[in-house]
Protein backbone atom coordinates (compact mmCIF):
# COMPACT_ATOMS: atom_id res chain seq x y z
CA UNK A 1 0.00 0.00 0.00
CA UNK A 2 1.65 3.44 -1.21
CA UNK A 3 1.92 5.91 2.06
CA UNK A 4 -0.37 8.83 1.95
CA UNK A 5 2.16 10.72 3.48
CA UNK A 6 5.82 10.72 3.33
CA UNK A 7 7.06 9.34 7.12
CA UNK A 8 9.53 12.03 8.75
CA UNK A 9 10.02 13.68 11.76
CA UNK A 10 7.77 17.11 10.23
CA UNK A 11 5.01 18.33 12.39
CA UNK A 12 1.90 16.76 11.12
CA UNK A 13 -0.32 19.49 10.18
CA UNK A 14 -4.18 18.52 8.73
CA UNK A 15 -6.42 16.60 10.98
CA UNK A 16 -5.32 13.22 12.53
CA UNK A 17 -7.18 10.45 14.91
CA UNK A 18 -6.48 8.72 17.87
CA UNK A 19 -5.92 5.20 16.78
CA UNK A 20 -8.77 2.44 18.24
CA UNK A 21 -7.60 -0.89 17.86
CA UNK A 22 -11.92 -0.62 16.40
CA UNK A 23 -10.67 1.88 13.83
CA UNK A 24 -7.59 0.02 12.61
CA UNK A 25 -9.29 -1.80 9.75
CA UNK A 26 -11.17 1.20 8.51
CA UNK A 27 -7.81 3.28 8.19
CA UNK A 28 -5.92 0.81 6.24
CA UNK A 29 -9.51 1.16 4.20
CA UNK A 30 -9.51 4.33 3.64
CA UNK A 31 -5.50 5.61 4.73
CA UNK A 32 -6.01 9.49 3.10
CA UNK A 33 -8.71 10.26 6.11
CA UNK A 34 -6.53 10.97 8.32
CA UNK A 35 -3.38 12.70 8.06
CA UNK A 36 -1.52 11.55 10.93
CA UNK A 37 -2.10 8.82 13.54
CA UNK A 38 -2.26 9.31 17.74
CA UNK A 39 -1.34 6.31 19.57
CA UNK A 40 -1.80 5.86 23.24
CA UNK A 41 1.58 5.36 25.08
CA UNK A 42 0.29 2.76 27.85
CA UNK A 43 -1.60 0.85 25.23
CA UNK A 44 1.61 0.30 23.84
CA UNK A 45 3.59 -0.37 26.65
CA UNK A 46 1.25 -3.06 28.15
CA UNK A 47 0.45 -4.43 24.81
CA UNK A 48 2.91 -6.37 22.09
CA UNK A 49 0.21 -6.39 19.97
CA UNK A 50 -0.65 -2.77 20.65
CA UNK A 51 3.14 -1.44 20.11
CA UNK A 52 3.57 -3.84 16.93
CA UNK A 53 0.51 -2.33 15.27
CA UNK A 54 1.61 1.61 16.14
CA UNK A 55 4.59 0.28 14.69
CA UNK A 56 3.12 -0.67 11.47
CA UNK A 57 1.16 2.22 11.05
CA UNK A 58 4.62 4.30 11.24
CA UNK A 59 5.45 3.34 8.08
CA UNK A 60 1.95 4.63 6.73
CA UNK A 61 1.31 8.00 8.25
CA UNK A 62 3.44 10.09 11.34
CA UNK A 63 2.62 8.51 14.57
CA UNK A 64 2.20 10.69 17.73
CA UNK A 65 2.80 8.87 20.83
CA UNK A 66 0.36 10.53 23.82
CA UNK A 67 1.23 9.85 27.45
CA UNK A 68 -1.32 9.78 30.21
CA UNK A 69 0.49 7.81 33.17
CA UNK A 70 3.37 10.06 33.29
CA UNK A 71 2.04 12.30 36.14
CA UNK A 72 3.73 15.08 35.48
CA UNK A 73 2.01 16.96 38.43
CA UNK A 74 3.46 13.96 41.26
CA UNK A 75 4.94 16.14 44.02
CA UNK A 76 7.43 13.79 44.42
CA UNK A 77 8.23 13.37 40.89
CA UNK A 78 7.85 11.36 37.96
CA UNK A 79 8.78 7.44 37.26
CA UNK A 80 12.15 7.58 35.46
CA UNK A 81 11.45 4.21 34.05
CA UNK A 82 8.25 5.13 32.90
CA UNK A 83 9.88 8.31 31.17
CA UNK A 84 12.37 6.09 29.55
CA UNK A 85 10.16 3.77 27.64
CA UNK A 86 7.82 6.78 26.65
CA UNK A 87 11.55 7.89 25.55
CA UNK A 88 12.01 4.64 23.86
CA UNK A 89 8.70 4.24 21.88
CA UNK A 90 8.91 7.67 20.26
CA UNK A 91 12.64 6.73 19.23
CA UNK A 92 11.05 3.47 17.67
CA UNK A 93 8.44 5.45 16.27
CA UNK A 94 10.32 8.03 14.93
CA UNK A 95 7.90 10.80 16.52
CA UNK A 96 7.89 14.08 15.32
CA UNK A 97 6.25 14.88 18.65
CA UNK A 98 4.84 13.56 21.84
CA UNK A 99 2.46 14.67 24.32
CA UNK A 100 1.35 14.59 27.76
CA UNK A 101 -1.20 16.10 30.44
CA UNK A 102 -1.07 18.40 32.93
CA UNK A 103 -2.43 16.49 35.87
CA UNK A 104 -1.47 13.59 38.57
CA UNK A 105 -2.28 9.53 38.46
CA UNK A 106 -0.93 8.92 41.62
CA UNK A 107 -0.58 10.72 44.84
CA UNK A 108 2.30 9.15 46.73
CA UNK A 109 2.44 5.21 46.19
CA UNK A 110 -1.39 5.43 45.91
CA UNK A 111 -2.65 4.56 42.39
CA UNK A 112 -5.47 7.26 41.47
CA UNK A 113 -6.31 5.49 37.87
CA UNK A 114 -7.34 8.68 36.32
CA UNK A 115 -5.78 12.35 34.92
CA UNK A 116 -6.72 14.04 38.02
CA UNK A 117 -6.40 18.17 38.34
CA UNK A 118 -4.01 20.01 40.09
CA UNK A 119 -4.44 22.79 42.28
CA UNK A 120 -3.97 25.97 40.03
CA UNK A 121 -1.18 27.74 41.75
CA UNK A 122 2.53 28.66 41.24
CA UNK A 123 3.55 25.61 43.64
CA UNK A 124 1.93 23.04 41.22
CA UNK A 125 3.38 25.10 38.14
CA UNK A 126 6.75 24.85 39.68
CA UNK A 127 6.52 21.03 40.47
CA UNK A 128 5.17 20.30 36.55
CA UNK A 129 8.33 22.65 35.26
CA UNK A 130 10.66 20.22 37.17
CA UNK A 131 8.85 17.26 36.21
CA UNK A 132 8.99 18.11 32.68
CA UNK A 133 12.53 19.25 33.10
CA UNK A 134 13.38 15.38 34.44
CA UNK A 135 10.89 13.33 31.70
CA UNK A 136 13.16 15.30 28.96
CA UNK A 137 16.29 14.24 30.07
CA UNK A 138 14.84 10.27 29.27
CA UNK A 139 12.69 11.49 26.06
CA UNK A 140 14.29 12.26 22.18
CA UNK A 141 14.82 15.89 21.28
CA UNK A 142 11.70 16.60 19.92
CA UNK A 143 8.83 19.02 20.71
CA UNK A 144 6.88 18.21 24.01
CA UNK A 145 3.16 19.77 23.99
CA UNK A 146 0.97 19.88 27.44
CA UNK A 147 -2.52 18.95 27.57
CA UNK A 148 -5.26 20.63 29.82
CA UNK A 149 -7.61 18.14 31.59
CA UNK A 150 -11.40 18.04 32.17
CA UNK A 151 -11.91 18.37 35.99
CA UNK A 152 -15.12 17.43 38.10
CA UNK A 153 -13.78 19.15 41.29
CA UNK A 154 -11.38 22.14 41.77
CA UNK A 155 -9.78 22.41 44.65
CA UNK A 156 -10.20 25.39 47.27
CA UNK A 157 -6.67 26.73 47.55
CA UNK A 158 -6.98 27.76 43.71
CA UNK A 159 -5.20 30.88 43.60
CA UNK A 160 -5.69 31.37 39.95
CA UNK A 161 -7.87 31.27 36.74
CA UNK A 162 -7.89 27.95 34.68
CA UNK A 163 -6.57 29.88 31.96
CA UNK A 164 -3.61 31.92 33.76
CA UNK A 165 -2.62 28.58 35.18
CA UNK A 166 -1.83 27.14 31.79
CA UNK A 167 -0.25 30.62 30.95
CA UNK A 168 2.13 30.20 33.86
CA UNK A 169 2.78 26.60 32.48
CA UNK A 170 3.88 27.07 29.06
CA UNK A 171 5.92 30.31 30.46
CA UNK A 172 7.60 27.97 33.44
CA UNK A 173 8.16 24.42 31.31
CA UNK A 174 8.95 26.27 27.69
CA UNK A 175 6.48 23.80 26.24
CA UNK A 176 3.57 24.74 23.64
CA UNK A 177 0.18 23.36 24.81
CA UNK A 178 -1.83 20.11 23.31
CA UNK A 179 -5.48 22.41 23.81
CA UNK A 180 -8.28 19.54 24.09
CA UNK A 181 -11.06 21.88 23.24
CA UNK A 182 -13.32 19.40 24.34
CA UNK A 183 -12.09 19.88 27.73
CA UNK A 184 -11.96 23.50 27.92
CA UNK A 185 -15.44 23.16 26.97
CA UNK A 186 -16.40 21.22 29.91
CA UNK A 187 -14.80 22.80 32.28
CA UNK A 188 -16.05 25.92 31.06
CA UNK A 189 -19.66 25.11 30.83
CA UNK A 190 -19.55 22.94 34.38
CA UNK A 191 -17.79 26.32 36.22
CA UNK A 192 -21.05 28.57 34.02
CA UNK A 193 -18.63 30.50 32.07
CA UNK A 194 -19.04 31.55 28.35
CA UNK A 195 -16.03 28.49 26.62
CA UNK A 196 -14.90 31.14 24.04
CA UNK A 197 -13.81 33.98 26.45
CA UNK A 198 -12.10 31.28 27.87
CA UNK A 199 -10.31 30.07 24.99
CA UNK A 200 -9.41 33.47 24.42
CA UNK A 201 -8.14 33.79 27.83
CA UNK A 202 -5.52 30.55 26.93
CA UNK A 203 -2.64 31.64 25.53
CA UNK A 204 -3.46 30.74 22.50
CA UNK A 205 -0.13 31.71 20.17
CA UNK A 206 1.07 28.73 22.43
CA UNK A 207 -1.13 26.24 21.00
CA UNK A 208 0.71 23.87 18.88
CA UNK A 209 -1.93 21.45 18.39
CA UNK A 210 -5.82 20.37 19.82
CA UNK A 211 -7.79 17.55 20.66
CA UNK A 212 -11.39 17.50 19.87
CA UNK A 213 -14.08 14.96 20.99
CA UNK A 214 -17.88 14.86 22.54
CA UNK A 215 -19.60 14.04 25.80
CA UNK A 216 -22.68 13.66 27.54
CA UNK A 217 -24.96 15.80 29.84
CA UNK A 218 -25.03 13.32 32.79
CA UNK A 219 -25.39 13.84 36.72
CA UNK A 220 -26.29 17.77 35.97
CA UNK A 221 -22.59 18.46 34.36
CA UNK A 222 -21.25 18.10 30.67
CA UNK A 223 -18.80 14.85 30.73
CA UNK A 224 -16.29 14.67 28.25
CA UNK A 225 -16.64 11.16 27.53
CA UNK A 226 -14.85 10.74 23.99
CA UNK A 227 -17.90 8.56 23.13
CA UNK A 228 -20.12 10.65 21.49
CA UNK A 229 -20.24 13.02 18.49
CA UNK A 230 -18.26 16.20 18.78
CA UNK A 231 -20.84 18.76 19.59
CA UNK A 232 -21.07 22.00 17.48
CA UNK A 233 -19.80 24.39 20.41
CA UNK A 234 -16.64 22.56 20.54
CA UNK A 235 -16.42 23.03 16.64
CA UNK A 236 -17.11 26.76 16.94
CA UNK A 237 -14.43 26.77 19.56
CA UNK A 238 -11.84 24.92 16.66
CA UNK A 239 -12.90 27.74 14.07
CA UNK A 240 -12.66 31.00 16.31
CA UNK A 241 -8.66 29.76 17.55
CA UNK A 242 -7.75 28.85 13.56
CA UNK A 243 -9.25 32.13 12.88
CA UNK A 244 -7.48 33.85 15.86
CA UNK A 245 -3.99 31.52 16.03
CA UNK A 246 -3.77 30.04 11.98
CA UNK A 247 -4.42 26.29 11.68
CA UNK A 248 -3.27 23.99 13.88
CA UNK A 249 -2.82 20.34 13.76
CA UNK A 250 -6.21 18.86 14.52
CA UNK A 251 -6.83 15.40 16.67
CA UNK A 252 -10.13 13.60 16.66
CA UNK A 253 -10.59 11.51 19.97
CA UNK A 254 -12.95 8.39 20.11
CA UNK A 255 -12.59 6.02 22.62
CA UNK A 256 -15.96 3.92 22.61
CA UNK A 257 -19.81 3.79 21.23
CA UNK A 258 -18.23 3.98 17.22
CA UNK A 259 -20.08 4.80 14.71
CA UNK A 260 -20.10 4.05 11.16
CA UNK A 261 -16.34 5.03 9.88
CA UNK A 262 -17.92 7.33 7.40
CA UNK A 263 -19.14 9.50 10.73
CA UNK A 264 -15.62 10.03 11.84
CA UNK A 265 -14.54 10.86 8.09
CA UNK A 266 -16.91 13.64 8.44
CA UNK A 267 -15.36 15.29 11.57
CA UNK A 268 -12.19 15.05 10.02
CA UNK A 269 -13.63 16.69 6.99
CA UNK A 270 -15.25 19.18 9.65
CA UNK A 271 -11.99 19.99 11.40
CA UNK A 272 -10.29 20.58 7.77
CA UNK A 273 -12.70 23.45 7.35
CA UNK A 274 -12.24 25.23 10.11
CA UNK A 275 -7.93 25.27 8.98
CA UNK A 276 -8.52 25.91 5.22
CA UNK A 277 -9.58 29.81 5.64
CA UNK A 278 -6.44 29.87 7.14
CA UNK A 279 -3.97 27.97 5.19
CA UNK A 280 0.03 28.24 5.70
CA UNK A 281 2.72 26.77 7.55
CA UNK A 282 2.33 25.71 11.25
CA UNK A 283 4.32 27.50 13.73
CA UNK A 284 7.09 25.52 15.28
CA UNK A 285 6.19 24.33 19.17
CA UNK A 286 8.53 27.35 21.17
CA UNK A 287 11.59 25.40 23.29
CA UNK A 288 12.46 28.21 25.38
CA UNK A 289 14.32 26.82 28.23
CA UNK A 290 12.17 26.85 31.88
CA UNK A 291 12.70 30.65 33.80
CA UNK A 292 10.86 29.62 36.89
CA UNK A 293 12.89 28.24 39.60
CA UNK A 294 12.51 24.96 41.42
CA UNK A 295 9.87 24.14 44.10
CA UNK A 296 10.50 24.97 47.74
CA UNK A 297 10.87 21.71 49.28
CA UNK A 298 8.39 22.56 52.18
CA UNK A 299 5.67 23.57 49.59
CA UNK A 300 6.47 20.27 47.78
CA UNK A 301 6.18 18.47 51.24
CA UNK A 302 2.67 19.97 51.75
CA UNK A 303 1.22 19.41 48.44
CA UNK A 304 2.67 16.10 48.34
CA UNK A 305 0.43 15.18 51.30
CA UNK A 306 -2.66 17.06 49.96
CA UNK A 307 -2.60 14.85 46.93
CA UNK A 308 -2.29 11.33 48.98
CA UNK A 309 -5.17 12.43 50.94
CA UNK A 310 -6.67 13.06 48.03
CA UNK A 311 -5.60 9.84 46.16
CA UNK A 312 -7.47 8.00 49.13
CA UNK A 313 -10.72 9.84 48.88
CA UNK A 314 -11.06 8.74 45.27
CA UNK A 315 -10.38 5.22 45.29
CA UNK A 316 -11.26 4.24 48.54
CA UNK A 317 -13.55 1.24 48.72
CA UNK A 318 -15.28 2.47 51.74
CA UNK A 319 -17.64 6.07 51.34
CA UNK A 320 -14.86 8.75 52.25
CA UNK A 321 -16.07 10.79 55.51
CA UNK A 322 -18.38 13.68 54.72
CA UNK A 323 -15.78 16.10 56.67
CA UNK A 324 -13.05 14.83 54.22
CA UNK A 325 -14.53 15.73 51.16
CA UNK A 326 -16.62 19.13 52.13
CA UNK A 327 -13.52 21.44 50.55
CA UNK A 328 -14.08 19.74 47.51
CA UNK A 329 -17.80 18.92 47.19
CA UNK A 330 -19.41 16.17 48.42
CA UNK A 331 -21.59 15.26 44.64
CA UNK A 332 -17.89 16.39 43.31
CA UNK A 333 -15.83 13.49 44.67
CA UNK A 334 -18.74 11.29 43.95
CA UNK A 335 -18.96 12.10 41.15
CA UNK A 336 -15.24 11.80 40.33
CA UNK A 337 -15.35 8.25 42.66
CA UNK A 338 -18.08 7.13 40.21
CA UNK A 339 -15.89 7.93 36.58
CA UNK A 340 -12.66 6.45 38.29
CA UNK A 341 -14.94 3.17 38.39
CA UNK A 342 -16.10 3.59 35.00
CA UNK A 343 -12.74 4.13 34.07
CA UNK A 344 -11.28 1.09 35.54
CA UNK A 345 -13.87 -1.18 33.19
CA UNK A 346 -12.80 0.73 30.37
CA UNK A 347 -9.41 -0.05 30.83
CA UNK A 348 -9.68 -3.49 31.58
CA UNK A 349 -11.64 -4.51 28.47
CA UNK A 350 -9.79 -3.52 25.78
CA UNK A 351 -7.52 -6.60 27.43
CA UNK A 352 -9.99 -8.82 27.19
CA UNK A 353 -10.51 -8.89 23.27
CA UNK A 354 -12.59 -11.96 22.93
CA UNK A 355 -14.81 -10.96 26.38
CA UNK A 356 -14.96 -7.84 24.54
CA UNK A 357 -16.88 -8.60 21.72
CA UNK A 358 -20.06 -9.19 24.38
CA UNK A 359 -19.98 -5.84 26.11
CA UNK A 360 -23.80 -5.67 26.52
CA UNK A 361 -22.98 -8.78 28.91
CA UNK A 362 -20.06 -8.01 30.46
CA UNK A 363 -20.24 -4.60 31.88
CA UNK A 364 -22.63 -5.57 34.62
CA UNK A 365 -20.09 -8.23 35.42
CA UNK A 366 -17.24 -5.92 34.85
CA UNK A 367 -18.70 -3.34 37.13
CA UNK A 368 -19.61 -5.74 39.91
CA UNK A 369 -15.93 -7.04 39.97
CA UNK A 370 -14.07 -3.79 40.40
CA UNK A 371 -16.66 -2.35 42.82
CA UNK A 372 -15.92 -4.97 45.45
CA UNK A 373 -12.06 -4.82 44.77
CA UNK A 374 -9.23 -2.51 45.79
CA UNK A 375 -7.14 -0.80 42.97
CA UNK A 376 -3.42 -2.20 42.88
CA UNK A 377 -0.72 0.27 42.41
CA UNK A 378 0.86 -1.43 40.31
CA UNK A 379 -0.65 -2.67 36.58
CA UNK A 380 -3.96 -2.60 38.06
CA UNK A 381 -6.09 -2.45 34.31
CA UNK A 382 -4.36 -5.85 34.05
CA UNK A 383 -5.37 -7.30 37.53
CA UNK A 384 -9.06 -5.57 37.04
CA UNK A 385 -9.15 -7.47 33.51
CA UNK A 386 -8.37 -11.04 34.73
CA UNK A 387 -11.20 -10.41 38.01
CA UNK A 388 -13.17 -9.48 35.39
CA UNK A 389 -12.52 -12.45 33.15
CA UNK A 390 -12.50 -15.08 36.44
CA UNK A 391 -16.40 -13.50 36.74
CA UNK A 392 -17.33 -14.07 33.71
CA UNK A 393 -16.90 -17.61 33.80
CA UNK A 394 -19.86 -18.50 35.73
CA UNK A 395 -22.23 -16.84 32.88
CA UNK A 396 -23.10 -19.62 30.56
CA UNK A 397 -22.89 -17.36 26.96
CA UNK A 398 -19.49 -16.09 28.19
CA UNK A 399 -17.24 -19.03 29.90
CA UNK A 400 -15.65 -19.82 26.67
CA UNK A 401 -14.39 -16.43 25.97
CA UNK A 402 -13.41 -15.68 29.80
CA UNK A 403 -11.24 -18.49 29.87
CA UNK A 404 -9.02 -18.11 26.85
CA UNK A 405 -8.54 -14.00 27.52
CA UNK A 406 -7.84 -15.30 31.47
CA UNK A 407 -5.75 -17.61 29.87
CA UNK A 408 -4.05 -15.62 27.90
CA UNK A 409 -3.13 -13.23 30.74
CA UNK A 410 -2.24 -15.59 32.93
CA UNK A 411 0.41 -16.58 30.52
CA UNK A 412 2.15 -13.00 30.52
CA UNK A 413 0.87 -11.86 34.43
CA UNK A 414 1.71 -13.19 37.87
CA UNK A 415 -1.41 -12.40 40.43
CA UNK A 416 -0.63 -12.34 43.94
CA UNK A 417 -3.35 -11.27 45.92
CA UNK A 418 -4.95 -7.74 44.63
CA UNK A 419 -1.13 -7.25 43.14
CA UNK A 420 -0.02 -8.24 39.84
CA UNK A 421 3.81 -8.87 38.29
CA UNK A 422 4.97 -10.33 34.99
CA UNK A 423 5.50 -13.33 34.71
CA UNK A 424 8.86 -14.34 33.86
CA UNK A 425 9.10 -17.85 33.80
CA UNK A 426 7.76 -20.04 31.11
CA UNK A 427 4.17 -21.27 31.06
CA UNK A 428 2.71 -24.50 29.60
CA UNK A 429 -1.19 -25.12 30.49
CA UNK A 430 -3.56 -26.77 29.36
CA UNK A 431 -7.36 -26.14 29.41
CA UNK A 432 -10.59 -27.95 29.19
CA UNK A 433 -13.30 -25.36 27.40
CA UNK A 434 -16.91 -25.92 27.59
CA UNK A 435 -18.08 -28.67 25.21
CA UNK A 436 -15.65 -30.99 25.98
CA UNK A 437 -12.57 -29.09 23.81
CA UNK A 438 -9.37 -28.34 24.91
CA UNK A 439 -6.44 -25.50 24.26
CA UNK A 440 -3.37 -25.18 24.97
CA UNK A 441 -0.85 -22.41 25.67
CA UNK A 442 2.99 -21.75 25.99
CA UNK A 443 5.14 -18.81 26.65
CA UNK A 444 9.17 -18.91 26.77
CA UNK A 445 11.05 -17.42 29.20
CA UNK A 446 11.25 -14.01 29.58
CA UNK A 447 8.47 -11.31 30.46
CA UNK A 448 8.31 -9.81 26.73
CA UNK A 449 8.39 -13.90 25.57
CA UNK A 450 5.70 -14.26 22.71
CA UNK A 451 2.56 -16.59 23.65
CA UNK A 452 0.91 -19.15 21.26
CA UNK A 453 -2.55 -20.20 22.12
CA UNK A 454 -3.33 -23.02 20.28
CA UNK A 455 -7.65 -22.63 20.24
CA UNK A 456 -9.82 -25.42 18.62
CA UNK A 457 -13.14 -23.89 16.32
CA UNK A 458 -16.19 -23.37 18.66
CA UNK A 459 -18.26 -25.51 18.02
CA UNK A 460 -21.30 -25.60 15.42
CA UNK A 461 -24.63 -24.85 17.77
CA UNK A 462 -26.92 -27.53 16.80
CA UNK A 463 -30.56 -26.22 14.85
CA UNK A 464 -33.34 -27.49 17.20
Amino acid sequence: MASPLARSNQLPCGAGIGLRPELSADLLLSPRSADFIEVVVEACLASPQARREAMAMAELWPVIPHGIKLSLGSADGIEPERAARLGALARELRAPLITEHVAFVRGGSREIGHLTPLPCTPDAVKVVARNVAEARRRLPDVPLLLENIAWTFRWPDDTMSEAAFYTSIVEATGCDLLLDLGNLHANAINEGKDPAQVLLDFPIERVSMVHIAGGVHEHGVYLDTHAHPVPDQVFALLDLLCERRGPVPVVLERDALFPPFRELERELSRARQAQQPHDGAVSPPCEAPPPWPPPEPAACEALLEAQRRLALLLTSLDEPPSAEVASYGAKAIALSREILRRKRVDDALPLLPRLSQRRDLLEPIAYRCVAGAPRPDRLAAIADALLIARGAEEHPSLRRAALLDGLVLEARFLLKGPEVQPRRAPFFRRRGLPGGQVCWIFKGPGASASVRLLEPAPPLSRAP
